[in-house]
């Protein structure tokens, strides 16, 4: 039973992460088109397109920062998961020798 639970709480946690990484790759697109815009409207200031390029590079970060959260916080979950399989089949194992004893 462990080895299905695990192998379950890994496929949960790899999607979970699938997840993360294509909204954080969504979310750093947007930052890109949006300081390109911002360039374009500030042609001629560079002060501006210095800015936007800045907003662009905080935006980026923030979000990369954000994905590793959901990284740390899968992880955790998944290996929450993994404890309470072993939990569970240890309980089953008494279980099984109670029964075996009461049998006997």
């Amino acid at each position: 039973m462990q080895g299905g639970e695990s192998a379950l709480g890994a496929a949960k946690e790899a999607g979970a992460n699938l997840g993360a990484s294509a909204w954080a790759g969504k979310e750093k697109t947007m930052a890109v088109v949006q300081e390109t815009v911002d360039k374009a409207k500030a042609h001629d200031d560079p002060a501006a397109q210095a800015e936007a390029e800045a907003r662009k590079e905080e935006r980026v970060l923030e979000v990369e920062a954000a994905k590793q959260d959901a990284y740390r916080h899968n992880a955790a979950v998944a290996k929450d998961g993994r404890a309470a399989a072993v939990a569970a089949d240890q309980k089953e194992a008494v279980a099984a020798d109670e029964e075996a004893a009461v049998s006997a």
